[in-house]
């Protein structure tokens, strides 16, 4: 349990401070890294026998706190009601980037584990 609390803590700050540095883009890169990273270890859990604390804590602890859509929803409803933005662009560019993510994941982990023979 600890180690899923602290991989969750980890996932925050780095999407936290993403948000703080790009304050335009930071919650958009976020999401995409943990997507990206939450197909590659679901790649890699479906072909090796992962321990499920390790998995539960990079999938759902790292992965679920680093992206965040409760954010984009915020962000897309303030500039929908500002008229400062186009709240469908936002909800496009980030859901659609972020599935277009975990498909590299899991592609990517495929690959390279064709390429070093574990597959």
């Amino acid at each position: 349990m600890i180690i899923f609390v602290l991989a969750a803590a980890l996932g925050a700050i780095i999407r936290y401070l993403a948000n703080l540095y790009l304050p335009r883009r930071g919650i958009l890169l976020a999401n995409i890294a943990g997507s990206f990273i939450a197909g590659s270890v679901l790649t890699l859990a479906t072909t090796f026998a992962i321990n499920n604390v390790v998995f539960e804590a990079v999938f759902g602890g790292f992965a679920g706190s680093l992206t965040t859509y409760s954010t984009v929803a915020v962000t897309a409803a303030e500039q929908h009601i500002n008229s400062t933005g186009n709240a469908t662009k936002i909800w496009i560019s980030q859901v659609g980037l972020s599935i277009t993510a975990c498909l590299a994941g899991i592609t990517v982990t495929r690959i390279m584990l064709v390429l070093y023979n574990y597959v």
